[in-house]
């Protein structure tokens, strides 16, 4: 088992949701973390609180669109502590409803956030840890990524596009000691479900009985293991998705387009999704 022990680990979207809830663990485990969102005063406030672990914790408001935030980022780490241990790419934005009704900024904004920030902060620690031949990047994605259900097109797109790159740096840079994992969310209590009807997700299958809605200190906690454990992939969101999972990877792709058409309502699912964001 990896030690966390004055590691330093980057965390992206640190102010609130999962990305939050990964800073208060590794911080618990020793780890020395760096907060990375855009607002400062919040992440100020989420340094406060961890405080309690002791005082290796550092904030950098950042953009993570931005290429200037991320040279900063990454200097300001290395100039800090001297070295990178851990990049949890986290921050994520998403967008449901209807493709057509999307507006050209909201799809470049949630590619720039959820597709190229994550590879371009792999590709600035990435020379530093093969150097020292350690390192982890841990990518977090979505379930959407996988199930590519109607009414998140464009948020779907941009998670499996999360989880193909993942899969492949992983094979990449195995044999020089830096290791990938993916992360894999289902339904959690985040900023991005706010604006959602539980009853009206319920109504349209899309939380059953056999779907998790997790606290975000789950897929935290996951994100933490696959550290210490060097887990490859961790697919969360209950035994639905497993089983959607499986038939998408197993099944003629009709069969699953069969289940969007005739099993759930389309039209319901996609107004749902709507308020995702």
């Amino acid at each position: 088992m990896y030690s966390l022990k004055d590691k330093v680990v980057i965390v992206t979207g640190a102010s609130s949701g999962i990305g939050k809830a990964a800073a208060y663990q590794f911080a618990a485990l020793g780890a020395r973390v760096v907060l990375v969102a855009r607002r400062a005063d919040v992440l100020a406030e989420v340094k406060n609180d961890l405080s309690q672990y002791g005082d290796s914790i550092l904030t950098v408001p950042a953009d993570v669109t931005k290429e200037q935030d991320l040279q900063n980022l990454y200097r300001t780490v290395l100039e800090t502590f001297g070295e990178i241990d851990v990049l949890v790419n986290n921050a994520g934005i998403s967008v449901g409803g209807e493709f057509q009704e999307h507006d050209a900024d909201e799809l470049r904004k949630m590619v720039e956030v959820n597709v190229y920030a994550p590879m371009r902060l792999a590709q600035l620690v990435l020379p530093s840890m093969l150097e020292r031949k350690q390192g982890h990047i841990v990518n977090v994605s979505s379930v959407a990524g996988l199930v590519m259900s109607p009414g998140q097109t464009a948020y779907a797109s941009t998670r499996s596009a999360v989880i193909a790159f993942s899969h492949a740096l992983r094979r990449e840079v195995s044999g020089n000691g830096v290791r990938v994992s993916l992360i894999l969310p289902g339904w959690t209590r985040t900023p991005m479900l706010d604006k959602m009807d539980l009853d009206e997700m319920r109504a349209v299958k899309v939380l059953t009985p056999f779907t998790t809605l997790d606290d975000p200190s789950v897929p935290a906690r996951a994100i933490v293991d696959s550290v210490l454990h060097n887990r490859r992939q961790v697919l969360l969101g209950g035994s639905q998705i497993w089983v959607a999972d499986f038939m998408g990877r197993m099944s003629p792709i009709r069969i699953t387009d069969w289940f969007y058409n005739f099993i759930l309502d389309k039209a319901k699912l996609v107004k749902v999704m709507k308020d995702l964001g």
